[in-house]
């Protein structure tokens, strides 16, 4: 069984998380989605907005994911061990080479698993969305 895994936040359940794990489940048998628990959410005040229960059972809801858990810990390395993905699925705005990055590629490569960062088009940021800085173009608009 091929199994996927991504981890993350997840404070505000976006359309760009939608399509990661509508991407990523295309890629094996089983996708598995990990949520930092709340204690380790750096990202600022109020952050985050919804509790770790609450994101753990809105993203349970999404058709593509198969299992949803919350991981006690800062990075996705904990959940990497356990799972054992063949593929470790970032987003493209993850793309940077930072020690909680490399941590998770060293996991990945210990478990004989693989690091992939997923293109779906358009970024988002839950930062943004809660600010009101950023307005996704309309599904119509996008071709005209």
């Amino acid at each position: 069984m091929r199994v996927i895994l991504c981890h993350g936040t997840f404070d505000l359940l976006h359309y760009g998380h939608i399509l990661l794990f509508r991407v990523a489940r295309a890629m094996g048998d089983k996708l598995i989605v990990t949520i930092t628990s709340d204690r380790y959410v750096k990202k600022g005040d109020g952050r985050p907005v919804f509790n770790e229960r609450q994101r753990r059972d809105w993203i349970s809801e999404c058709r593509s994911v198969d299992e949803c858990h919350i991981i006690d810990e800062l990075t996705g390395v904990q959940a990497i061990l356990k799972y054992r993905p063949s593929i470790y699925v970032k987003g493209r705005d993850t793309i940077q080479h930072t020690q909680v990055i490399e941590a998770e590629r060293y996991a990945v490569e210990s478990v004989k698993g693989e690091l992939r960062y997923v293109d779906t088009g358009t970024v988002f940021h839950s930062g943004e969305l809660l600010s009101g800085r950023y307005l996704a173009p309309r599904e119509d608009q996008e071709s005209a």
